[in-house]
């Protein structure tokens, strides 16, 4: 057996997605921005709680809803105290729920500037363990930031796959998007 390394990434997305919607003041689609910042409307024991996005070109807003009509004894206390104080790490928990924004919106901007910090530990195998830590969802595939931290073109990456080098856990396609503690085996490293 020989040394080598256990690998752990962590992904830190570098903004939040923009979104592209109608704006009622410039009267066509233009892209949104997220303002990270709650809107908390309470009416009685109702609370709505929203996400203001703004338009890159008049500063026009619009909510993102996260809640509504929601009676105020249903809400967690911890959470609300993050909605009233415009957590930053909740906000950027709203504003990547792509499948509730593509909902709302004619598109959602998925292409995240990321950031990779690299953790290196040795190991006493005669392979390459990666892990991922993800926080959040963005798109990211696997053979695309497989192919980025090895070196290698994305066929060479598929051709090891397809010849049992690289394996997945949990076992999923390579062309699947990153999730979050997902560990990489490359046997015998290139």
């Amino acid at each position: 057996m020989s040394v080598n390394e256990l690998l752990t990434y962590e992904i830190i997305p570098q903004e939040i997605p923009s979104v592209i919607r109608n704006c009622s003041k410039c009267k066509r689609d233009t892209a949104f921005y997220c303002s990270e910042k709650f809107r908390v409307n309470a009416n009685q024991k109702m609370v709505d709680v929203w996400v203001v996005y703004n338009c890159t070109h008049c500063e026009g807003t619009w909510n993102f809803p996260i809640l509504s009509r929601v009676h105020v004894n249903k809400i967690n206390a911890e959470t609300y105290s993050k909605f009233m104080n415009n957590d930053k790490e909740t906000i950027w928990y709203y504003a990547f729920q792509f499948n509730h924004l593509r909902k709302l919106c004619n598109e959602v901007n998925t292409t995240i500037r990321y950031e990779l910090r690299e953790e290196r530990l040795e190991s006493k195998t005669n392979h390459l363990t990666i892990r991922f830590s993800c926080k959040h969802d963005f798109g990211l595939r696997i053979d695309k930031l497989l192919a980025e931290i090895l070196g290698i073109s994305r066929s060479n990456l598929i051709e090891l796959e397809r010849n049992g080098m690289i394996r997945l856990n949990p076992n999923i396609n390579i062309k699947k998007k990153i999730m979050d503690n997902l560990q990489v085996t490359i046997c015998e490293l290139l």
